[in-house]
């Protein structure tokens, strides 16, 4: 007997088989309709966390899996099959799983048929546990995760202020309002499915169709007049309730990077080409639009055009902080230093003269220089890069770029005084050390693999520590006196083997 378990399963299931015996399916019970075999017992609500029997096979699933089963020797479509225990007759368990990225046909009620990528998801319990307030928005929702929280609903109320502002001061002077409206709609009623696929779970929870479609539309139109209203400038911001409160600017920004809270880009995109040219301006594509949004609080140059199409605006900003196009080859870090380590050994702590990504560090053998881009710490350095890294590890496995930032942050900041030697040369802004060794390590607890992008640094650096110790004394100082203990260990060590020499010396002589 086979024995599939998988966590949430999704949007209709489609199942041949004979001399079955039941299905149990609680959510969305779409997949039921589909499930043809003699002697089935199907129990519908909602269709995901079924039991299944039949044919010699038996699934467990939550989460969203098992698109399709077909009977004896099947393989299975699926899509977020993260948690599975497969076992079994001739299933297919390669299709399943390949960097978290599965392909899922779905037959469902809107007889729709692709592949999709989950690329939103809750973050993971065992990571909220301790930080919730770092993955949840403080002041607006985006999309359906975090849609009807209660303590939200300020918020809401300025969404349809915007929302109304949107089509009665732009978009209808160039077209009829319901025209626009009905365009825009029949946009979203289009992709609905793909929109849809986008999310782990919580999308569909919001069964009717039209509840989904206004929910996506708002939430867009609210981003669109936003970003436009950034780029029109100051004079905007004091006619207006969100922007004339600096505060309120900020909270929104930092709630719109969050991982949870978020649209598909591409459907962004799609609905700001419908947009008329002169509303548009100068800002002719949506990447640009945010891109010039979000830097305002990131300090790397970027073109916008240098990275690949972002799935949300979580992964837009990793994009604006991370490398380019080009992947990186990681592999195990082996030796490892602090900054202060470092210095003693002769090595120099700058921050590169041209501006460049975060992430791109490097060392200058040569010059015994270490480039670091600036970080400067501040109240939502904690929060984006938490996210960032959260994202990374669903989507991005042996990329996670920012996590391998943070490690090498961690390797040269072992204390305060590592930290106090990176803010005096400028590569951490903030006025407390012990409070970047505090967060440093903090956020270094969720990224424990020691496999990195930046081995080859750090191997160079390994090489030019191992060649130069002995030629510093600064190395030798920290070494045997580096504290009180230490130093009178070394004291004593010292004072005995003067006294062992002279010992020896009088006996040598008394033998004479």
């Amino acid at each position: 007997m086979g024995e599939i378990r998988s966590p949430y399963f999704s949007l209709g299931q489609n199942y041949f088989g004979d001399n079955s015996d039941h299905i149990h399916s609680p959510y969305i019970s779409y997949g039921g309709e589909d499930y043809h075999g003699d002697y089935a017992e199907i129990h519908p609500p909602y269709s995901s966390a079924g039991d299944y029997r039949g044919d010699n096979a038996e699934i467990h699933s939550p989460y969203s899996s098992a698109g399709d089963y077909l009977a004896d020797n099947t393989e299975i479509h699926s899509e977020a099959l993260f948690h599975q225990h497969i076992s079994g007759n001739s299933y297919n368990a390669q299709q399943f799983v390949k960097h978290g990225k599965v392909t899922r046909r779905v037959i469902g009620p809107w007889n729709y048929e692709q592949e999709s990528v989950v690329c939103i998801y809750r973050v993971g319990k065992a990571l909220r546990k301790s930080n919730e307030a770092m993955y949840s928005p403080q002041q607006i929702s985006i999309g359906p995760i975090h849609h009807g929280n209660e303590n939200l609903r300020l918020m809401e109320r300025k969404k349809s202020k915007y929302y109304g502002e949107f089509w009665k001061g732009r978009v209808s002077k160039e077209k009829e309002l319901e025209g626009a409206k009905s365009e825009f709609r029949a946009a979203l009623r289009e992709d609905e499915n793909t929109i849809r696929q986008c999310y782990e779970d919580d999308s569909h929870e919001i069964e009717k169709s039209e509840d989904f479609l206004d929910l996506i539309l708002y939430d867009a139109v609210f981003i669109f007049e936003l970003f436009l209203k950034y780029r029109e400038g100051r004079d905007e911001f004091k006619k207006d309730s969100i922007l004339k409160q600096p505060w309120l600017r900020l909270a929104i920004r930092r709630d719109l990077i969050l991982f949870e809270n978020q649209l598909p880009f591409f459907i962004l995109e799609k609905l700001y080409e419908l947009l008329p040219e002169n509303i548009k301006g100068e800002h002719t594509d949506f990447k640009a639009l945010a891109c010039s949004y979000f830097k305002l609080h990131l300090s790397s140059e970027f073109s916008p055009h240098a990275a690949p199409m972002p799935k949300h605006f979580t992964d837009l900003v990793r994009s604006l902080l991370s490398f380019t196009q080009n992947a990186k080859t990681v592999e195990l870090i082996k030796s490892l230093h602090s900054a202060t380590k470092l210095r003693q050994a002769g090595v120099k702590f700058k921050v590169p003269r041209e501006r460049k990504c975060l992430l791109d560090v490097d060392f200058r053998r040569l010059g015994t220089e270490f480039h670091i881009p600036q970080l400067e710490i501040d109240g939502n350095t904690e929060r984006l890069f938490r996210n960032l890294m959260a994202m990374e590890k669903r989507l991005y496995p042996g990329e996670e770029y920012v996590c391998h930032y943070i490690n090498l942050l961690s390797i040269l900041v072992v204390k305060p005084k590592d930290a106090k030697l990176l803010m005096e040369n400028k590569i951490v802004i903030h006025n407390d050390e012990v409070a970047v060794r505090d967060l440093i390590y903090s956020l270094a607890s969720d990224t424990i693999d020691r496999h990195s992008c930046y081995h080859d640094i750090f191997t160079s650096v390994d090489d030019y520590y191992k060649s130069s110790w002995a030629k510093n004394p600064a190395y030798f100082i920290e070494e045997f006196f580096g504290n009180f203990w230490k130093g009178v260990g070394t004291v004593c060590a010292a004072i005995l083997l003067i006294l062992t020499l002279v010992q020896t010396i009088c006996e040598l002589l008394g033998l004479r």
